[in-house]
């Protein structure tokens, strides 16, 4: 075994000039689980770590072929040697060059910073199997590349960043992040004509603006946390956002949806926008939550409500439908309250039917107003017997509950038309017509999970 780590480092120390790196080989002897089974074959094979530390900055395009020279000529010694350089804790810059780490490269821990521009490249890959929990400073792609393959997870992003980017038309690109904290993610004038997808990540702040996706494009389980702002983007394949949750307002301006398009089950706590929106197929809004808390509704337009609604009513689903039913005529009293004093009118009518039913969805609250009706009516035409319960509460009689309380149903009965009612107009025409409107909002609550 010491022969062999002379041996190697003697190699190291021939191919390549590491005057400023440290290193440190560790050999491992590693034997298959089943090996047992065949007690006369040797499985075992040697894994070779080559732990690297750099304290100035690590130029990657210095150190990639040199690791592969000095791996081709380890494995002249014996083929079964597994080698891995491990550069841990340390700061790689990769600037304005192809990027493509030799399998045989870990970046560990580090700090990676990633920008090219002003270039035309072949060929960029950045995989997990190169980077482990290592924290992207900058991942900045702002030059044309032939391929580009991202598969990360399991790393931290500060900055992504695509700015007219041209990606040629390949089955190898794809970009697919996963399980990642993404700082700010800002994606300007591209065309993606692969699959992009981000799951199981925090997003602190996302713009995409001018950005074709001709693809999939795909965000699912995202936490976005402080900005969200899509602009001017067509979606020619797929575009999801299932199950993710939008922390803040989710803007959507100018878009074409042009195939599927599914949120679903995500939750909206601050609000959606997507009054400036075209889609030619449905939208799945199923499962969607938070758009009817007080905050969304601050920040959701009656346009937006009535997108939500239109699509749960393409697909049947009455009950959803309804409720963004709800939500928007809410959103159009709130807009007609902001001016009341201009359209009086058609914000008594709105402010009415939110009080009676809550825009004919709350059976219950329809109920307790004809009750209410009804109370009211009798107290009109009993004033006397009222008065003197105030005045002199001892004389109440046990008897003046069952009268009042037989007056109550005999007055919420909208075709009753007994001598005592009819002989007070004013209290006749509020019994009316306020019954006769209440019954209609009960009605139609009773009925909004069941119509057609």
């Amino acid at each position: 075994m010491n022969e062999l780590k002379e041996q190697l480092k003697s190699i190291i120390q021939k191919q390549v000039n590491f005057s400023k790196l440290t290193y440190n080989i560790e050999i491992k002897v590693i034997q298959p689980a089943n090996s047992g089974q065949f007690p006369n074959q040797d499985f075992s094979f040697k894994s070779i770590d080559i732990l690297c530390t750099e304290e100035e900055i690590v130029k990657f395009g210095k150190i990639n072929k040199e690791i592969k020279e000095i791996v081709k000529e380890i494995q002249e010694i014996n083929s079964t040697h597994f080698v891995t350089f491990i550069f841990e804790k340390c700061d790689i810059k990769f600037w304005n060059e192809d990027i493509n780490p030799d399998w045989h490269i870990n970046f560990k821990d580090s700090n990676i910073n990633i920008n090219i521009q002003d270039i035309e490249l072949d060929e960029i890959y950045l995989l997990t199997q190169n980077f482990n929990n290592c924290t992207f400073e900058n991942l900045s792609l702002l030059s044309n590349v032939k391929t580009l393959h991202i598969d990360l997870n399991f790393n931290d992003i500060k900055l992504l960043q695509f700015a007219i980017t041209k990606i040629a038309d390949n089955e190898v690109n794809k970009i697919n992040i996963g399980n990642t904290n993404i700082g700010q993610a800002i994606i300007i004038d591209n065309i993606f004509k692969s699959d992009f997808i981000i799951y199981s990540s925090q997003v602190d702040s996302i713009e995409i603006r001018d950005v074709d996706f001709e693809a999939l494009a795909e965000f699912r389980a995202v936490v976005f946390k402080n900005k969200f702002d899509f602009e001017e983007i067509s979606y020619k394949g797929l575009a999801l956002f299932d199950k993710c949750l939008f922390n803040t307002k989710a803007e959507f301006k100018y878009i074409t949806f042009e195939k599927l398009t599914s949120f679903r089950g995500s939750v909206f706590n601050k609000g959606l926008n997507l009054d400036f929106t075209s889609c030619d197929k449905e939208i799945n809004f199923f499962g969607i939550s938070g758009l009817d808390s007080a905050e969304s509704k601050k920040h959701t337009s009656q346009e937006t409500y009535r997108i939500i609604k239109n699509n749960f009513e393409k697909i049947g689903n009455k009950i959803e439908a309804n409720k963004y039913h709800s939500l928007e005529l809410e959103s159009k009293r709130m807009d007609l309250e902001k001016n009341k004093w201009v359209n009086m009118d058609d914000y008594i009518v709105f402010k009415l039917h939110h009080i009676s039913s809550n825009h004919s969805t709350n059976w219950v609250l329809a109920l307790l107003w004809i009750i209410l009706v009804g109370l009211l009516t009798t107290i009109f035409l009993h004033l006397n017997a009222v008065k003197e319960l105030f005045i002199n509460p001892c004389s109440f009689k046990i008897e003046y509950f069952y009268k009042i309380f037989d007056n109550l149903w005999k007055y919420i009965y909208i075709g009753n038309m007994d001598d005592e009612l009819k002989r007070n107009s004013f209290v006749f025409l509020f019994n009316k017509v306020s019954l006769g409107y209440l019954y209609y909002q009960f009605l139609t609550a009773v009925r909004k999970d069941t119509r057609k």
